[in-house]
């Protein structure tokens, strides 16, 4: 079986089961549906930062279902399970979107063939580019702001997998859709066949991601996938953290640097007043001027070496802190 192929016994008992749940009516709400729940059980398994307005969602669909009819979506959620265990570079939900004319009928939408997919993955990561940013940075991402179904994205983990290179631990998947129904389907997808990333449900000319790159903007509208969570993705994220909350102290410190004039010839002044200094105190007892002279000294001497004490503090700062 080709890559990208999705098996014909596989899509049949997955079509034969939907029309189950639809009895060939309200396809699409059941389709929606669907690709709901099995986001929901999925997110839910590792994000809790807002599980419970998913779980109020799923408990609304779940209501509009009898017992028996609930169980078809576990079917299907098995079917799919399995289906990309045997071949994970394939573009399920999509083609059976398009076969079951979900998207023709209610927004004229139309999937880009998993082949043209694999094409442009080979065109647009060279791999002599992707070691490239492999070295210099140690994980590179990959965006897709009208992912669809996740297609490309799909096929680029295939890319990097004919390279040797192991997609879950190097590659970053940043995806974005305004339609939430494909959305959750490129996220499905994503989670199933182990791409760390998140996918995020928004307009992509209107409302751009604002966002870090590594963390996303964390809202109700970005979901994570299930490898985000694990190493070393979650240790480059606690590394990202650490460094935002020392930036203000370096931001600081660098301008308190710039605020303080520089001090030339430190050490010459220095040692010049502690000859002075001594010149005073032998004056001392011929002379009151000279007396006086030594008695404001050990000031000059003192206000020296705070000063130098705040350099060499400035300097160990920054040390520690680059």
């Amino acid at each position: 079986m080709n890559s990208g192929t999705v098996r014909g016994a596989d899509a049949k008992e997955f079509v034969k089961c939907f029309n189950d749940v639809c009895q060939w009516n309200n396809g699409w709400d059941r389709w929606n549906d669907m690709v709901n729940l099995f986001a929901i059980e999925i997110a839910n398994t590792v994000d809790l930062n807002h599980k419970d307005q998913r779980d109020e969602t799923y408990k609304r669909i779940a209501a509009k279902y009898k017992p028996k009819e609930f169980e078809k979506f576990a079917d299907l959620f098995l079917i799919l399970v399995e289906s990309l265990e045997r071949n994970p570079f394939q573009d399920f939900l999509g083609q059976m979107y398009m076969e079951l004319e979900m998207g023709s009928k209610v927004h004229g939408q139309c999937f880009t063939p998993f082949g043209v997919c694999q094409a442009m993955a080979n065109i647009a990561m060279p791999e002599e580019m992707v070691r490239k940013q492999l070295d210099e940075r140690g994980w590179i991402s990959i965006n897709d702001c009208a992912c669809g179904a996740g297609a490309t994205l799909i096929a680029a983990a295939e890319r990097l997998s004919d390279m040797n290179i192991n997609y879950q631990q190097r590659a970053l998947f940043v995806a974005g859709d305004i339609d939430m129904t494909v959305a959750m389907m490129c996220y499905i997808q994503l989670s199933l066949i182990g791409c760390p990333g998140r996918v995020r449900i928004a307009d992509s000319l209107m409302n751009p991601e604002a966002g870090d790159i590594l963390m996303g903007e964390g809202g109700p509208n970005t979901w994570y996938t299930p490898l985000f969570y694990a190493d070393p993705w979650q240790g480059r994220v606690i590394a990202r953290w650490m460094d935002r909350l020392a930036r203000p102290l370096r931001d600081a410190e660098e301008n308190a640097s710039e605020r303080i004039p520089p001090c030339p010839n430190v050490t010459e002044k220095a040692q010049e007043a502690e000859q002075n200094a001594q010149k005073a105190e032998q004056s001392a007892q011929n002379s009151a001027g000279f007396a006086q002279k030594a008695y404001q000294m050990p000031e000059l001497l003192t206000a020296k070496k705070t000063r130098r004490s705040m350099s060499e503090g400035q300097l160990m700062f920054d040390l520690t802190g680059g």
